[in-house]
């Protein structure tokens, strides 16, 4: 791998299993108590969710991971540890599902005494695919660093979150992941890997600009972006002549891992 000759490189992955993922977008109507308190309806449910100053409905448009969610980001931080990979750098979207795993992937690494996720406005999807037609109302960097997350609370995004256009149109969203990615690789040193935990959307639009190609065409772009599963990465790493990029293996294996259903004891064992 590049950290044998130390070159900079840059890991983009998406986030691991959201909750929505697997108990559809009233997942949250599953887990509220009639006096709206949150309980665990399936161990696939996170054990509690973090506190936040409004009302514990905002998680409805930003999600958690699920608990395989955590197990998968984890997994990836453990497997980056025995590639020895260093990892310098973390910077996340603010979607809650992006800060989770920037946060188990960081255990993984055992790292999270050391580096700090910074959260990057700039890093969040396309606008225009939000189920809210609205911007989500994130956590904010102190109620996630009063929730635990490791967040470097002194870092100033390139991009606010009042600057997120709702419904942006894909030019407007290919020109700022250009932009925010030219900014992160600006602010690194020459050493080390840049972890990027962001969206599905995140691997295309955050590495074509790197390497030197054009964006995908608009029409097939959602294609593409459908195909990549939890934590899909891309890796990218520097040649020998600074800023010029190229594409290369991820450093880890990925993690394919099969469905599996809700089940009731009730049903074809008591019951006919």
């Amino acid at each position: 791998l590049s950290q044998k000759t130390l070159r900079r490189g840059v890991l983009v992955m998406r986030h691991g299993e959201r909750v929505d993922q697997v108990f559809g977008k009233s997942w949250l109507q599953q887990c509220l108590t009639a006096d709206g308190k949150y309980y665990r309806a399936d161990l696939n449910f996170p054990p509690t969710l973090p506190k936040r100053k409004d009302s514990v409905e905002h998680f409805e448009y930003d999600p958690p991971l699920s608990s395989c969610g955590v197990f998968q980001s984890r997994l990836i931080g453990e497997a980056l540890l025995d590639e020895e990979v260093t990892v310098n750098y973390i910077y996340s979207s603010p979607a809650l599902r992006c800060i989770q795993t920037a946060q188990h992937v960081l255990q993984g690494l055992q790292l999270d005494h050391k580096v700090k996720i910074r959260v990057e406005p700039g890093l969040f999807e396309w606008t225009k695919w939000e189920a809210s037609k609205g911007i989500p109302s994130f956590m904010t960097v102190t109620e996630l660093a009063d929730a635990s997350y490791k967040i470097d609370t002194s870092y100033r995004g390139n991009f606010s979150l009042s600057s997120l256009m709702p419904s942006e149109s894909y030019e407007e969203y290919v020109s700022r992941s250009s932009a925010v990615i030219k900014q992160i690789i600006t602010a690194s040193s020459s050493k080390g890997v840049i972890l990027i935990v962001g969206h599905g959307s995140s691997l295309t639009s955050l590495t074509r600009p790197l390497i030197g190609l054009p964006a995908r065409d608009s029409s097939n772009f959602a294609q593409a972006v459908r195909k990549i599963p939890s934590l899909g990465m891309c890796f990218c790493e520097e040649m020998k002549e600074e800023n010029k990029w190229q594409m290369a293996n991820p450093p880890v294996k990925t993690l394919t891992h099969g469905a599996n259903a809700a089940f009731n004891w009730r049903n074809g064992i008591v019951e006919d």
